[in-house]
């Protein structure tokens, strides 16, 4: 009777043991640097609308610059962690000076644009990628996500995950002096 009993209990409490399991992974993911493919290579040609203005096209000399770096920050209005790290890139923006594009990803034009209104606009040029066909060619897996590339757009790393200052001069700070160190040479 036991061994019945447990027959019909036991598929119940795996399926509970697996989703348990399933949460505590999907909760405790944080942001990290994540392989890519194009490390060392250029973002993949395009052409694209500007997310401010539906006639203004935007391609890949908007990565080329004859500051040291760029940042391009993968984000969405509807993503939340996108809207959580976005003080810190004004900060990055207005206090460190830092060059950063923006690559909005499957999005309503106006809601985007509404997010920008409402908490600033970081970005220097925001590149609108409403199927989101750039995002896939470059290998987005999920917003938010920020590349650092060099002047020529050359991607140097890829960072899954919201950007704050621990982040910043945990992963993106060493590898910005290292790069400043080789130019200077």
């Amino acid at each position: 009777m036991l061994n019945n009993k447990l027959k019909l209990v036991l598929p119940s409490l795996l399926g509970l043991l697996f989703v348990a399991v399933m949460m505590a992974a999907l909760m405790s993911q944080k942001g990290q640097v994540t392989p890519s493919a194009l490390v060392g290579k250029p973002i993949p040609v395009f052409t694209a609308r500007s997310l401010t203005s539906n006639t203004e096209l935007v391609d890949n000399s908007v990565l080329q610059t004859n500051n040291k770096f760029t940042l391009l920050n993968v984000w969405a209005s509807w993503c939340a962690v996108c809207q959580s790290e976005h003080d810190f890139l004004m900060q990055l923006a207005v206090k460190d000076e830092v060059r950063i594009i923006g690559l909005n990803y499957r999005d309503q034009r106006a809601a985007a644009n509404q997010v920008l209104t409402t908490l600033g606009n970081p970005y220097v040029a925001t590149i609108f990628d409403h199927d989101g066909k750039l995002a896939l060619d470059i290998g987005v897996i999920s917003t938010p996500e920020t590349y650092l590339l060099d002047n020529k757009g050359i991607v140097l790393f890829r960072y899954s995950g919201a950007l704050d200052e621990v982040v910043w001069q945990h992963y993106f700070k060493p590898f910005i002096q290292k790069l400043l160190t080789k130019q200077a040479k």
